[in-house]
């Protein structure tokens, strides 16, 4: 698990039961699906931060996150691209990292170790995700 700030946690799961997993998803836990866990805190820090400007497009920083991960003001969009999947995917807890650890738990989840993405890669996914704040 990978502390980003203090109350951002993030890290790399396996997700076997999705249907079970995604009523359970609240505004400050949201699960991911995405290449690289570099582009998932970039995301997750703007959603922070567009909720203290007061500038979030979505309600909840699951949300914010997600439009912000996949580049676009259009939720289904983000859900399509990034959304929960079967398999790999990664447990963003806007919290402590106890709650985290909670989640992790209550969830049933499996953590993966966290490996780090080519630089030209993660370059694109930081673009992208700053897009959302000119749309």
């Amino acid at each position: 698990m990978r502390a980003i700030t203090e109350k951002l946690h993030i890290t790399k799961v396996h997700v076997e039961n999705v249907e079970e997993i995604i009523p359970k998803l609240g505004g400050d836990v949201q699960i991911v699906s995405a290449e690289c866990w570099e582009a998932v805190a970039f995301a997750a820090l703007l959603a922070l931060r567009s909720f203290e400007r007061k500038t979030n497009h979505a309600r909840t920083l699951g949300g914010e996150l997600l439009i912000r991960l996949a580049g676009t003001l259009q939720i289904k969009d983000t859900i399509a691209q990034n959304g929960i999947k079967r398999g790999e995917n990664y447990l963003v807890v806007f919290g402590t990292r106890e709650r985290a650890l909670e989640i992790l738990q209550e969830f049933g989840l499996r953590e993966l170790p966290l490996t780090e993405c080519n630089r030209e890669k993660v370059k694109t996914f930081f673009e992208k995700a700053a897009l959302v704040e000119v749309l």
